[in-house]
């Protein structure tokens, strides 16, 4: 038993050694093409020791202009095919990239495109002739049995309809679904205007829950992004927005933008200035992290000695825990984490004061105002219903 364990150990260790050290764009062989009834049909077989991300085929009428055919995959070999208009003057070339990113590997070129007519047409398979009688009666056959082919991964994902703070670590949460378990999972991103993506692994967290971080160097201006997996049975998925070839756009919002979301935020409370991104929406089952700027009115003010979120959450009992300095908050930034809570909604504030809490802020303007938002997996229809109301535990010295 030892010894088997061993094995396996040493055989997954060499299959991810190989996965990571693939350096090599896709094979493409094997080519055919062929015209019949006014459409053309290509095929080639398209290998990859990580796996074929996209297989496309450009085509044109000659003199035309370019168009691009997704090649779609067999499902129980490596050959790719695809189908559109045209006839035997056609001409046509591939691109092939991995999941990794190397590629594109090509077979022809814009320059050096292949007309159909002069390609190998692909071998008939069946034809409609009836079986010449044999002397001797053969042994009636059993029909082979096929297993159902496993279905590419469904990625779901919704990108977000607020935009994030710039200069922050951002997580993009989504769910891989697979019949086969998920190889390999990746976040495809890049500044827009860039002609190239940076590809970054996600994290397999619970269940079908993956995910992956936007570091807080990359969070500015606008990131444009893929999502792409592939599973054991070899079959693939890419998602982007609408279609697996417009990556999202995630805008970040700038210090100096403007956001709906935060219309409480960047005011000054009693000795205070608040500055934070209220939550919307968090996950169920996940801590939850608040983040804030809390910094004094004036120029030359004291700092809060205390800093801490006055939260209510799904028992509708009010807690208060303390927030801790921020290193990646700038000057007065805290933040912290409250338990993770089940389906249903949290409200809270963010309160500052003195040593003695004779001099206290809060960052909604009002100890009768709370921040609202939803505990789901999925986008709420509607925000939850503001609540107004005054805690036991909130500082006598808040503002009305």
């Amino acid at each position: 038993m030892r010894i088997s364990m061993v094995v396996l150990v040493a055989a997954f260790a060499a299959a991810s050694a190989a996965r990571a050290d693939d350096t090599k764009p896709p094979q493409i062989s094997d080519v055919k093409a062929a015209a019949r009834g006014g459409q053309v049909h290509v095929e080639a077989r398209i290998t990859d020791e990580t796996g074929v991300l996209s297989a496309i085929c450009h085509h044109r009428s000659p003199g035309g202009k370019v168009e691009d055919s997704p090649m779609v995959k067999n499902d129980f070999d490596d050959v790719f095919k695809t189908s559109f208009a045209g006839g035997g003057d056609s001409e046509y070339w591939i691109e092939a990239s991995d999941l990794l990113g190397n590629g594109p590997s090509t077979w022809g070129s814009a320059a050096k495109a292949v007309a159909v007519a002069k390609s190998q047409p692909p071998k008939t398979v069946a034809t409609n002739q009836e079986p010449k009688p044999d002397a001797q009666p053969k042994q009636r056959r059993e029909p082979r049995r096929t297993t159902k082919s496993a279905e590419p991964p469904a990625i779901e994902y919704r990108k977000p309809s607020a935009q994030p703070p710039e200069g922050r670590d951002y997580t993009v949460q989504l769910r891989i679904k697979s019949e086969s378990p998920v190889e390999v999972a990746i976040l495809r991103m890049r500044p827009k205007g860039s002609p190239s993506f940076n590809n970054t692994p996600l994290t397999h967290t619970s269940g079908d829950n993956y995910e992956a971080r936007i570091p807080a160097g990359q969070a500015r201006g606008t990131v444009e992004y893929l999502i792409a997996a592939k599973n054991q049975a070899g079959q693939m998925a890419t998602q982007g927005d609408g279609d697996a070839k417009t990556p999202y756009a995630l805008t970040f919002r700038g210090a100096a933008q403007a956001a709906p979301a935060v219309a409480l935020s960047d005011k000054p409370s009693g000795p205070y200035v608040f500055t934070n991104n209220p939550l919307v929406r968090v996950m169920p089952g996940r801590g939850i992290v608040v983040r804030a700027q809390v910094v004094p009115t004036a120029d030359d003010g004291q700092m809060p000695d205390r800093v801490a979120v006055l939260w209510r959450g799904n028992d509708a009992q009010d807690q208060l825990t303390d927030m801790v300095r921020d290193e990646t908050g700038g000057w007065g930034g805290v933040k912290a984490e409250l338990p993770a809570q089940d389906e249903g909604a949290i409200f809270y504030q963010i309160v500052a004061c003195d040593a003695g809490a004779t001099r206290c802020g809060i960052d909604t303007g009002s100890k009768r105002k709370w921040h609202a938002a939803s505990v789901s997996s999925q986008p709420a229809s509607a925000p939850p219903m503001a609540l107004d109301a005054v805690s036991n535990k909130a500082p006598p010295t808040l503002p009305e």
